[in-house]
């Protein structure tokens, strides 16, 4: 499969995007680590729309919106928010507010019965950062000061990728992290007094792979979603390597094998064709579930016509 090239910083925004797109519950480790909360591994994960659209003063200027990272609705009842960004925005907190307001005004309104008061719920958000930085806070924050006086610190907690070491990753199971990991030897790519050499990047894709090989062994990876991100690896080290080719010739050794047997390949598809068969069960029954509910609900309607008549 060819390598796709993505430039800029888009890259990191669309890695993330892949593997909730493929494999939403490699979220669930994160949202613990973040939130404190925890899901079993076959709790139902929805994904929203992320488009908002904007707001304009000037009634000639054309229509516009902005794009959310991602949204998503777990378990049918929790809402989450996440951004990746790769810098330290100062206005970054304006433009979550602005982000979760309107999530919440789309997706989370609801009615309080007793009085008919509406209430609005924000989601669950967090801000994720790929890249080591000092100057990344630990939460980002606004002071937000209503009409009648009244204030409410309005807080979004950050993850900061590259804090953690490769033993957390491995025992909090935070998997989502390693696509992320070769940007942790970026600056050893330039260093003229410590600059990073062979044997140290073969030394930490080898821990990498272990704690893939690990978590695949214990179950919580499938052999496809441990090549998944084995395969993440590749446009992340294009990118991280781009000015040092050896480097990145040295990653596509480690991760690609020399040869593809027929068998390596049945192996995949079968794989694949298990996943998609159980996926597919999952939504029939769900869909059977449906019919049936509305099978009952006609039923007892048509019971109500036959006693008025």
């Amino acid at each position: 499969m060819p390598e796709q090239t993505i430039i800029g910083d888009k890259l990191w925004d669309e890695i993330l995007k892949a593997i909730v797109y493929v494999m939403p519950e490699q979220l669930f480790p994160l949202i613990k680590e973040v939130y404190g909360k925890e899901y079993p591994p076959d709790t139902p994960v929805r994904l929203l729309g992320t488009e908002q659209s904007t707001y304009s003063g000037n009634s000639k200027a054309p229509p516009s919106s902005t794009l959310m990272d991602i949204s998503l609705l777990i378990a049918d009842k929790d809402y989450y928010h996440i951004e990746c960004q790769m810098k330290n925005e100062g206005l970054l907190v304006i433009r979550m507010i602005s982000y979760d307001l309107n999530y919440a005004i789309e997706y989370c309104t609801s009615q309080d019965d007793p009085n008919g008061e509406l209430i609005i719920r924000f989601p669950h958000s967090f801000v994720l950062y790929p890249e080591q930085n000092n100057n990344l806070p630990d939460s980002l924050q606004c002071r937000i000061i209503f009409q009648d006086s009244s204030e409410h610190i309005y807080r979004i907690p950050t993850v900061k990728i590259q804090s953690y070491s490769l033993d957390e990753i491995h025992e909090k199971h935070l998997s989502l992290f390693i696509p992320y990991l070769l940007l942790r030897l970026k600056p050893r790519t330039h260093s003229k007094k410590y600059p990073l050499s062979k044997k140290e990047l073969t030394s930490f894709l080898d821990e990498i792979i272990v704690i893939l090989q690990d978590d695949l062994t214990n179950g919580y990876l499938t052999k496809q979603k441990c090549s998944d991100y084995i395969n993440l690896l590749l446009p992340t080290s294009r990118h991280v390597f781009f000015h040092h080719p050896e480097y990145h010739k040295e990653v596509l050794r480690m991760t690609k094998p020399l040869i593809y047997l027929p068998s390596m390949q049945i192996m995949d598809l079968e794989a694949r064709i298990a996943e998609m068969d159980s996926r597919m069960k999952a939504v029939l029954a769900e869909r059977d579930s449906a019919l049936a509910e509305k099978d009952s609900e006609i039923a007892r309607l048509k019971a109500e016509l036959a006693a008025l008549q």
